[in-house]
């Protein structure tokens, strides 16, 4: 991998803009709780991105995953994120699993990505949100 395409691939500092959408040719910029390093909910409630600007490691991910009191979002799109239930990460580990390992072996015209972190409110609960790109 080249330099230029890891450095693009870092989450933009806060308060720079993200990259434009390049599943639809579009610039539509999206929204990274991960980018911002904190994310407020529909009630209100503000998260803050828990150890700095981190891709949290694949073992971590899997445990936080099967946690069950740990709320997870998954950001795709400018769409508001989707709650994603218990009964429905193992498949979304398995989906993302691949692309978090250090060598991702990608089929020709795959720009799938996914950025992770966690996330704590002043409460101590977790949040995992997921971001995922193309």
């Amino acid at each position: 991998m080249s330099k230029r395409r890891k450095q693009r691939e870092q989450p933009a500092p806060p308060g720079e803009a993200a990259e434009p959408s390049a599943c639809d040719g579009g610039t539509v910029e999206w929204p990274s709780p991960i980018r911002d390093g904190e994310w407020v909910d529909a009630a209100g409630t503000r998260w803050r991105l828990r150890g700095g600007r981190w891709q949290a490691p694949a073992k971590r991910v899997e445990h936080l995953l099967r946690t069950p009191e740990a709320r997870v979002l998954l950001f795709y799109a400018p769409d508001a994120p989707t709650e994603v239930a218990p009964g429905d990460r193992d498949a979304l580990w398995q989906r993302m699993r691949p692309y978090l390992r250090e060598s991702v072996v990608r089929a020709p015209g795959d720009f799938t990505d996914f950025q992770v972190g966690e996330f704590r409110d002043d409460e101590r609960r977790l949040l995992l949100i997921i971001e995922e790109s193309c």
